[in-house]
């Protein structure tokens, strides 16, 4: 497609080109907030900041329903709308030139990858699980908090409450049980291990939750259309229910996929301990139904019994490969445990 016919459709007008000054300051602040904000990327710094000042940005008079600042792939441009002041700290310039570093091309010049997203010959795999990623990095770049908010009949803790909550929110989870050194790294950078750990965590549960974060971004859009009155044939209520169905299968298949794997790896005590403190804390992130929070909390209860007997199993294989010495801290450790699960939940139940 001619890039100029594709500006005017979605509604950019080119302006003028940023000069080299701006970009320059933009390229330098751009690499020094993320490599103070995320410290896996301290090596990363000179590859970052010498592709961003070699990044073609322009002011632009950008249509109102559109966001104020675009990255445009098909000419490797960012479009920033002329009220726009570059010298204040701005999320959605943040996600854009996310978006710019993300970027890996083939030799032809056609697209192979934007962070997490990969592009096929037939099919892009990845775009909500890396549109996910994008708009929680730049909420770390924000210095944002998590906030509370009601959505679609779910209420959540994001740190993204006005741009793509429920994606942020599965990110959020899923960086709190893989971490967050790999995944950030494997955004800008094709060289990784986050692929491995992924697949060796969640295995055939892998693609399906890739897929249901892409379902969630298509569901966001199609509701946007809705809203917009371009698309008729779809209620946003049935929207809205689809996109919490979907949340409530994912974050459930991210919670006991990850804890059903972990539990039989476990070799020390110390790692019992550490794991079996991490479930317990799992229940502070979880989304919740808004007007049946039961329905969330039942289930975590009732999977919180089966991984808890799983720990304690564990535990006890531990302690009999190490010898009856060790049998001492098991007992002390179960007590220790059960003291822990009544003293947290048992006020509320």
């Amino acid at each position: 497609m001619n890039i100029q016919r594709k500006l005017s459709r979605i509604g950019i007008e080119k302006i003028e080109e940023l000069d080299k000054k701006d970009v320059n300051y933009l390229a330098h602040y751009m690499a020094n907030c993320m490599t103070r904000t995320f410290h896996i990327l301290d090596d990363s710094y000179n590859e970052i900041l010498a592709k961003l000042l070699n990044c073609k940005m322009y002011y632009a008079k950008i249509t109102e329903n559109l966001a104020k600042v675009n990255y445009i792939y098909e000419d490797d441009c960012i479009y920033i709308d002329e009220d726009v002041n570059i010298y204040e700290p701005n999320e959605q310039l943040f996600h854009e030139l996310i978006h710019y570093l993300q970027v890996l091309k083939k030799n032809n010049g056609k697209i192979k990858q934007i962070g997490l997203c990969d592009f096929g010959d037939f099919s892009v795999n990845g775009l909500g699980l890396n549109e996910a990623l994008v708009q929680y990095m730049s909420s770390r770049l924000m210095n944002k908090e998590k906030q509370r908010i009601t959505i679609y009949g779910l209420e959540i803790k994001t740190i993204s409450p006005d741009g793509y909550p429920i994606l942020t929110n599965l990110m959020e989870q899923l960086i709190y049980l893989l971490g967050e050194d790999q995944i950030v790294l494997a955004s800008i950078n094709a060289k990784n291990d986050f692929d491995d750990l992924f697949y060796n965590t969640f295995e055939e549960k892998g693609n399906l939750i890739i897929k249901s974060f892409d379902k969630v971004l298509d569901l966001k859009n199609a509701l946007l259309e809705v809203k917009e009155g371009t698309n008729k044939k779809e209620s946003s209520e049935n929207i809205e229910e689809s996109i919490k169905n979907i949340y409530l299968d994912t974050q459930k298949i991210l919670m006991t996929k990850y804890f059903d794997k972990m539990v039989t790896m476990l070799t020390s005590i110390e790692e019992i301990d550490f794991y079996s403190e991490k479930f317990l804390n799992y229940n502070k992130i979880l989304g919740l139904v808004g007007n049946n929070r039961s329905e969330v909390l039942d289930y975590y209860e009732e999977y919180k019994d089966k991984i808890m007997t799983k720990f304690d199993k564990q535990l006890m294989k531990i302690s009999k490969s190490k010898g009856k010495n060790t049998l001492s801290v098991y007992n002390s450790r179960v007590g220790r445990m059960l003291k822990k699960i009544i003293s947290r939940f048992g006020a509320n139940n």
